[in-house]
């Protein structure tokens, strides 16, 4: 069976502190000294309340050294929960839904966080019941008070890198197109259970209605099948540009400029906006909020991420970023 697909969204953020309160050490090296005191897996479990328990699951062999990234995998899940069962050969009318206790020293996994530090910044991807990067910032936050660091070190906040250059060049040049691209598979399976606004509801929504009409083309079931499974081959595409170019309605020109503003803001997930100003630049996802969107594989029948998947993702991030100029501006 082939490793099914994942759509995630790599987040460059950074460790701010208040004016006067930054600790004289980098983020990066509170984590380590964090680590070096608490050596296990066991010793850095955190309970939050809308995730459960929440520790290290894995550390990058490198990432002792000072003079390498930080990268590691931080996972969460519900200890001692008895969680209902689906009886798949159960010849009743009806299913007991009876309760599962977990293996012993064990949890349900209910999400995962991989993380790359260096100095100050960070590179995050999350998945399963943590939606962005606001669980990992609350997890650190709770590992440095679990290893006993200053309290001040914990008073700090994650926010997202942004580059102001290409936002003020959209602002000062306008918008002359927006082409969204995605494929239908994302149209459906990595936003379901979350709440999308805006333009990223939108899009989805006019996907969806594409997949809908494609497979009603399809009336046998196994090919209906094969189609399903195979919805990330199909890319749609979509672009927005107002009749006349530059010399047109005034009013239509102020509605894409700020329809580009919106966009570029907002990133959606499991789409790509390219965005053409009217001088001829043109600005993508991810150059003013800077993120990047990866196609990833689960593991073999497993639900879970492959961790030095992600892992090389994120240094390939890195060192785009690094190359761009972007990365500790």
């Amino acid at each position: 069976m082939p490793r099914r697909p994942a759509y995630k969204t790599l987040h460059y953020l950074r460790a701010v502190y208040n004016e006067n309160q930054a600790p004289s050490e980098a983020f990066a090296d509170l984590v380590r000294e964090s680590l070096r005191r608490l050596p296990s897996v066991g010793d850095t479990k955190v309970g939050l309340s809308n995730l459960g328990v929440v520790g290290i699951r894995q550390r990058h062999p490198d990432c002792a050294d000072p003079e390498r990234p930080l990268l590691l995998a931080i996972g969460a899940g519900a200890p001692g929960e008895r969680m209902g069962t689906f009886g798949t050969d159960v010849v009743a009318d009806h299913d007991d839904d009876l309760p599962e206790d977990p293996p012993e020293d064990r949890a349900f996994k209910l999400a995962d966080a991989f993380v790359l530090i260096e100095g100050q910044e960070l590179l995050v991807c999350t998945d399963g019941a943590m939606r962005g990067y606001a669980s990992a910032e609350k997890y650190l936050r709770g590992l440095f008070n679990r290893a006993n660091l200053d309290p001040a070190v914990a008073a700090f906040e994650l926010q997202p890198a942004s580059n102001q250059e290409k936002r003020q060049t959209l602002e000062r040049e306008g918008v002359k197109e927006i082409a969204i691209k995605g494929t239908m598979y994302a149209a459906t399976q990595e936003l379901e259970g979350q709440d999308p606004a805006g333009f990223t509801e939108y899009f989805r929504r006019f996907r969806q209605r594409c997949q809908d009409y494609l497979a009603e083309e399809v009336e046998d079931e196994q090919e209906q099948e094969v189609l399903a499974r195979h919805w990330a081959d199909i890319n749609v595409t979509t672009t927005i540009m107002p009749k006349g170019g530059t010399y047109a309605v005034p009013a239509v020109l102020t509605s894409l400029d700020e329809a580009g503003l919106d966009m570029v803001d907002e990133i959606p997930d499991d789409s790509e906006v390219v965005i053409t100003t009217r001088a001829g630049n043109t600005i993508r996802t991810g150059d003013v909020i800077l993120k990047k969107k990866v196609r990833l594989r689960r593991k073999e029948q497993q639900n879970d991420l492959d961790a030095f998947e992600v892992w090389d993702e994120l240094k390939i991030f890195h060192h785009e970023l690094r190359h761009r100029g972007a990365w500790q501006r």
